[in-house]
């Protein structure tokens, strides 16, 4: 049988085990970034065939690609330091509710930057113009995700305002 103390052990336990996976993905995503941008505008920058205004071409390229990529890194740091409260058995933290909004809020504007702002932004750097969006099944789901996790960081927030104000009554 499952009780309320076994269920909050069980939560801080999983809190733990996620802030750990967390950091794993924040390390690759810094080493893919890093390695992408690295290599490529190193290249580029050590290049002598390549004029200055192509250099910086190159450049803005490189990182306009890497934007979600920095955003979802952004999204993931902002988890890991929910996940740490949580594992502090901090449940009802403004911290913690803070950093799940926010997290969900970047993982929106990765989305959104996956959809729409890298794909216009790369036709109008390249001089090409038009209007492009990548709308795939899975960016979709994601971009859902991304607005319930939002969702529920504002309503864990809501909930730690209404338990401070009960506490304070009592």
């Amino acid at each position: 049988m499952s009780t309320p103390v076994n269920e909050l052990k069980h939560a801080q336990d999983l809190a733990v085990t996620a802030q750990t996976l967390a950091i794993i993905a924040i390390v690759t995503l810094i080493v893919a970034i890093v390695s992408k941008a690295g290599f490529s505008i190193g290249a580029t920058v050590v290049s002598a065939e390549l004029g200055w205004q192509q250099k910086v071409h190159n450049t803005a390229l490189v990182l306009i690609e890497l934007l979600p990529a920095f955003l979802f890194l952004e999204a993931v740091n902002h988890l890991r330091r929910a996940l740490s409260t949580f594992g502090n058995s901090e449940f009802f933290s403004n911290d913690a509710a803070r950093h799940v909004a926010n997290a969900g809020s970047s993982a929106i504007y990765a989305m959104i930057a996956v959809m729409l702002i890298t794909p216009n932004l790369l036709l109008w750097v390249n001089q090409q113009g038009g209007f492009d969006v990548r709308i795939e099944p899975e960016y979709i789901g994601m971009l859902a995700f991304a607005v319930f996790v939002s969702a529920v960081g504002r309503i864990l927030a809501a909930a730690t305002h209404i338990k401070s104000e009960n506490d304070a009554f009592v």
